[in-house]
């Protein structure tokens, strides 16, 4: 499959409502309440977005590391305001398979991973990679396993924060107007969100229909080793992207496909992408909104 570009919105007005107000002024917050207004009832409205609970989230991916792709499923479930587990399974054809578990459970954070078919997999969100900052032959220190830690920790609790925002318009973090994006098919307002202790991220608002278009954020890209016929990464392999900076990037999450689940707006599209490349596309095949989810299962098995 070929790997489609990504059309780049352009901020073309940073504080359009005028350079000589501040974050804090009336009327900066006055068109931040006046977007957000718009959006939430474009989605299905303040009741119905207040209602949710839970939600369940599942679909086909597809991913691209460099020359390599791989496909699967991929179910986020959320039990809010804290709690979301993402499930992941995925390969390449006659290759292996690997079912990966990635949760936040209020302050714990913890994934898990399986490969299955005889292969090896290992990827990399950062500095040592979700594998370990060792490797085979040695051994972490101690400093580095508190370092992936805290990475793993807001790596994954910025997907919720950018999940739920996008989905359900819901954030704690304070809000500021940013301007007007063009692209050739229309304008979006953008909002800042700046979590505390967590990665900035813009959200663009489609000002024809109001719906979430995308959300920006800085990141390092994504690195993967695989080797087939049971096969693992070699020693040197694992050292080389340890010791290898990370690229930074700017990740565009776009969202597409609208359909009404229960009242609520949901994108069936979800393209996410850097300089100009699609990294994953996930497509919703099933939205369920309050389904039945018990908290013990987002607690890590044996603890």
């Amino acid at each position: 499959m070929q790997t489609p570009r990504l059309i780049a919105l352009t901020l073309v007005a940073p504080l359009a409502v005028a350079a000589q107000l501040t974050a804090n002024s009336p009327q900066v917050d006055a068109k931040v309440t006046e977007v957000l207004a718009a959006a939430r009832k474009a989605l299905g409205g303040d009741d119905a977005l207040a209602k949710v609970q839970t939600l369940s989230v599942t679909g086909a991916t597809r991913r691209v590391f460099g020359e390599r792709e791989v496909s699967g499923d991929a179910t986020v479930d959320f039990m809010l305001p804290d709690k979301m587990r993402r499930t992941d399974s995925f390969g390449i054809p006659g290759g292996p398979t690997m079912e990966r578990v990635s949760v936040v459970n209020g302050n714990e954070v913890w994934d898990d991973s399986t490969n299955r078919g005889g292969g090896g997999f290992m990827m990399r969100m950062g500095p040592g990679g979700p594998g370990g900052p060792g490797g085979p032959g040695r051994e972490p220190t101690e400093e580095e396993r508190q370092r992936m830690r805290e990475m793993q920790a807001r790596r994954m609790k910025a997907e919720m924060a950018r999940h739920t925002l996008a989905l359900l318009l819901r954030t704690d973090a304070p809000v500021t107007y940013a301007g007007i994006a063009e692209a050739e098919d229309g304008k979006a307002d953008v909002l800042d969100v700046k979590p505390e202790g967590a990665t900035p991220v813009k959200i663009f608002i489609d000002q024809a229909t109001h719906l979430p278009l995308m959300i920006t954020y800085e990141a390092p890209l994504p690195r993967m080793v695989m080797r087939q016929g049971g096969q693992r990464p070699t020693p040197e392999e694992i050292e080389k992207m340890r010791n290898e900076p990370p690229q930074m990037a700017t990740f565009e999450v776009r969202y597409s496909e609208y359909k009404k689940v229960d009242g609520i707006q949901f994108p069936h599209l979800i393209s996410t992408g850097a300089n100009g490349n699609v990294t994953e596309e996930w497509t919703i095949e099933k939205v369920k909104v309050n389904p039945p989810i018990k908290p013990e299962s987002f607690a890590k098995k044996g603890s």
